[in-house]
């Protein structure tokens, strides 16, 4: 019994090292300023898919409540949901945003919806008129994935990345049974990009490029909101 919990323990030990190593990372100068200090700020957060069955997905209800909580008080914040989908039904943002609405009590004004994108390069490249007036601004996910938004957002646009400040995402040993996977998928995600990339004989560099020139415009994906960019 004792040797099955110590195996079971490695791989969750392991995800929340992963995870609370990348929620520390790939701030911008105000990272160390307190919540209550950081002006008008702007929650993104990022989409994923709903199940099956078009319910609420367990991933799109944790990062929608990470979202909420990361959230700064007052009427000047916005939280933004990016994500695409299928036509004829909701979106991924149109999902979480319902949720964070309707059950978890964030204002109607407070909320956005970009409903264009289809993939992280794209959740970060067509919210970038959203972000442009705000003092601070946080990416949310599932640590590692916000980690990569961020990323994005520092090659996309350094001077917006420059207002990063960290999200309330990671917490010891919160949902485990999504930690570990979304753990396991960021670790293995490179090498088989990397491999696909190969197999397909185009280089990734020059797939990001071609794929970033569009979410930077913003023409094709521009964003489907409730309210114009910048408010």
């Amino acid at each position: 019994m004792a040797a099955a919990v110590a195996v079971a323990a490695i791989p969750i030990g392991l995800a929340e090292m992963l995870h609370w190593r990348a929620s520390r990372r790939l701030y911008g100068e105000h990272a160390h300023v307190r919540r209550g200090e950081r002006g008008a700020q702007v929650v993104l957060v990022l989409g994923f898919p709903a199940t099956r069955h078009g319910e609420l997905h367990p991933l799109q209800r944790w990062r929608t409540e990470m979202g909420v909580r990361s959230l700064r008080a007052g009427a000047d914040s916005r939280l933004i949901f990016s994500g695409g989908g299928p036509p004829g039904i909701p979106t991924e943002a149109e999902t979480m945003a319902a949720y964070a609405r309707d059950v978890l009590g964030v204002p109607a004004a407070q909320i956005l919806v970009e409903t264009a994108a289809t993939s992280t390069w794209e959740n970060v490249g067509f919210s970038v008129p959203w972000l442009e007036s705000a003092r601070t601004i946080a990416i949310v996910s599932d640590p590692l994935h916000a980690a990569r938004g961020r990323r994005y957002l520092h090659r996309q646009r350094p001077d917006l990345a420059a207002r990063l400040v960290p999200a309330d995402d990671y917490r010891p040993f919160e949902r485990l049974r999504l930690k570990v996977p979304t753990a396991v998928y960021a670790v293995t995600r490179p090498p088989m990009r990397r491999l696909r990339a190969r197999l397909s004989g185009t280089p990734l560099a020059a797939r990001e490029v071609a794929g970033g020139t569009a979410a930077v415009a913003g023409q094709e994906g521009k964003p489907i909101a409730a309210a114009e960019p910048g408010s």
